[in-house]
């Protein structure tokens, strides 16, 4: 009788799979984005989707250092978006 893989193993390794495609296609939108504010907005997508993927990558492997990656990810991620919008905002002042 064939042994089937674990359904949560399964999905966790979907999920990724997802996540990696999603990766994936906003850095294809951070290369091809006109604007700054276009830009901005796939930097703090890219950062989420990143985020995701180190919350599963450390459900998948049970180890806790992924999140420690993830944690520091996001204080960048939203300093960076901070930052980036307010150059966008000081840039296009009369």
């Amino acid at each position: 009788m064939p042994s089937f893989p674990d359904l949560s193993t399964t999905m966790l390794t979907l999920a990724i799979i997802i996540l990696a495609i999603s990766v994936a296609l906003s850095l294809l939108r951070l290369v091809t984005a006109q604007s700054a504010a276009d830009k901005v907005i796939a930097v703090d997508v890219l950062a989420f989707e990143l985020l995701g993927l180190c919350i599963l990558l450390a459900l998948a492997d049970d180890n806790p250092v992924p999140l420690q990656f993830g944690f520091i990810l996001a204080m960048l991620g939203f300093i960076s978006t901070l930052i980036l919008s307010r150059l966008i905002h000081t840039s296009t002042k009369p």
